[in-house]
């Protein structure tokens, strides 16, 4: 569990307190954690492992328990505790974007609401339109974010399915060493989303019990396998396979809408599997006359696009788009240069937010040019690191960038992103997006459709639109690799390839653990065909000087 993750849950329990009438003291502390832990550089759990936690101000030993708890096992006995006091379902209440924690303790308290389907019953049927502050615009709010949460109550971002995936992959073949382990089905074609962990393995599902000390053999009626409810809330199933059939297995088990709709013509599933040794899944297809493909590939691709490798995260050379504590990033620039060079990459292109921007410290025209001194000071102490100066500019209303014309020619590169505005319609959303392509001073677009998994829809521009606009005027667009917004949407990557518009892999990142995520949106970028040649942050450092000059003098 990460640090946003961490203080969402303490803010969680400290609103649960609240509800209940706790110490005050008690809750605030809880506040003040939270502030302190979404703020704080450095990981939770690297504090935990090098037993430093302590060293935090304002985190205590009970604090420090629970913390403790959230990071290792991804939950603590206080959350049930509370969650015992209280009606079942209210929690949910708290987590319901457009309620807070005083609106949740009037609906409880004065109208009997402690549940979803009560408050989506009084939204619908009006109950809560004569109530202070609820009106017809609020109730279809909340109706659209609960059906948004119905919607995807079962699943989970790809980088904690990842993570959950991993622990129990890496512990069945530690308790196995001789048992043959991969995963398969949706985590194995790495969507955004996954509903649950599939990993397949050649021992029997009783030898699987024997090995884990948690989960049940599930029986039925066509397979068996095991199932481990983690402590994440994802669901873990363990298929098994004999030796002979296990690549058959998982060729069928990994699926993908449009390779398997096109292999099902010609390969009847429900054949016998194959009982000749087969060493590979390439190994299978082969030998049934079928084209192997990639498992991200699957998803879109009957067949394969090009000849060429996929891209890799080895293949990625610099990073764009990191924010520091010039804006309302978490590592300072120094920390967040340092830790760049640290990996490896060739150089770095630093984006604070710029003036619109407010509420994010968005860098006045005087910072801005003090933070380009700044960075001429770093690049001389920093001879490994090539750092660029750039900036994520507010697209405005109107699709104009934030900063004028002088401004925005100073930097080496510019990134276009939408952060305000989000209630315009799809058409509005669609035309400023194409404009701040047009711009001479775009670089790339960020973040292009807005989304937040599991959270919230993007604001739903015309992607088809947005993109033949970036192929019309050279632009690149961003895979935004934050794990909530995995943005562009690999389902209009293979579009953009088509058109021979470029992307880059970029992480957004706030503080310096962030800068890891890069590899899950080589995963994206991956399920859309791209090679390397098609990710401009895979060039050199020389290369990448020279094409942002070429670019700016467009």
């Amino acid at each position: 569990m990460n640090n946003t993750q961490l203080s969402a849950k303490l803010i969680k329990l400290s609103s649960m307190m609240s509800l209940l009438g706790e110490n005050p003291y008690k809750i605030r502390a809880f506040d003040k954690a939270a502030r302190i832990i979404d703020s704080h550089p450095e990981e939770m759990g690297v504090l935990i492992d090098e037993d430093r936690l302590r060293s935090i101000p304002g985190i205590g030993e009970s604090l420090a328990h629970i913390i403790l708890h959230y990071t290792k096992s991804g939950g603590a006995s206080i959350e049930a505790e509370l969650s015992n006091r209280l009606p079942d379902g209210i929690a949910e209440l708290l987590e319901l974007p457009g309620l807070g924690l005083k609106t949740v303790q009037i609906l409880w308290q004065h109208h009997g609401i402690t549940d979803l389907s009560q408050l989506q019953f009084a939204c619908e049927d009006g109950t809560l339109n004569g109530v202070k502050g609820f009106g017809e615009k609020l109730s279809a709010k909340l109706l659209s974010a609960i059906q948004f949460r119905n919607d995807h109550a079962h699943y989970y971002h790809l980088d904690l399915a990842l993570k959950v995936g991993q622990r129990w992959f890496n512990q069945l073949a530690n308790s196995a060493p001789d048992c043959r382990v991969e995963f398969t089905g949706d985590i194995r074609r790495t969507g955004e989303l996954i509903e649950q962990v599939d990993i397949l393995v050649d021992i029997p599902v009783e030898q699987v019990a024997e090995l884990l000390e948690v989960g049940q053999p599930i029986h039925d009626q066509d397979r068996s396998y095991y199932l481990i409810e983690d402590n994440s809330g994802i669901p873990v199933l363990i298929w098994s396979a004999t030796n002979e059939t296990f690549f058959w297995d998982q060729w069928v088990q990994t699926g993908g809408r449009s390779y398997s709709e096109s292999v099902l013509a010609k390969v009847d599933l429900a054949q016998e599997s194959p009982t000749t040794p087969i060493s590979s899944e390439q190994m299978l297809c082969d030998s049934m006359g079928i084209e192997w493909l990639e498992p991200e590939l699957r998803d879109l691709f009957e067949v394969r696009p090009h000849n060429q490798e996929l891209v890799k995260p080895a293949d990625i050379k610099g990073v764009f788009h990191a924010h520091s504590t010039w804006s309302d990033g978490r590592n300072s620039l120094e920390e967040m240069v340092s830790a760049v060079a640290e990996r490896g990459y060739q150089y770095f292109g630093i984006t604070e937010h710029s003036q619109a921007a407010y509420y994010a410290h968005g860098l006045e025209v005087d910072r801005v040019k003090a933070q380009w001194d700044r960075i001429d000071v770093l690049n001389d102490q920093h001879p490994e690191l090539t750092i660029f100066k750039g900036i994520e500019a507010d697209i405005l209303r109107d699709g104009s960038l934030d900063y004028d014309e002088t401004l925005l020619a100073g930097f080496d590169f510019v990134i276009a992103s939408i952060h305000s505005h989000f209630h315009l319609d799809p058409a509005q959303q669609t035309q400023r997006l194409m404009r701040a392509l047009q711009s001479p001073f775009t670089t790339m677009l960020g973040h292009p459709t807005g989304r937040m998994l599991l959270a919230r829809e993007g604001y739903a521009p015309d992607m088809q639109a947005v993109i033949e606009t970036a192929a019309e005027n050279h632009k690149i667009i961003e895979i935004n690799t934050t794990p909530k917004r995995l943005d562009l949407d690999w389902r209009h990557l293979k579009y953009a390839r088509e058109l021979g518009v470029q992307v880059s892999i970029n992480p957004d990142a706030h503080r310096i653990s962030a800068i890891d995520t890069i590899p899950l949106g080589v995963m994206m970028a991956r399920k859309g065909g791209f090679t390397a040649a098609d990710v401009v942050n895979t060039m050199d450092a020389p290369t990448m000087t020279k094409k942002l000059a070429e670019w700016r003098s467009r």
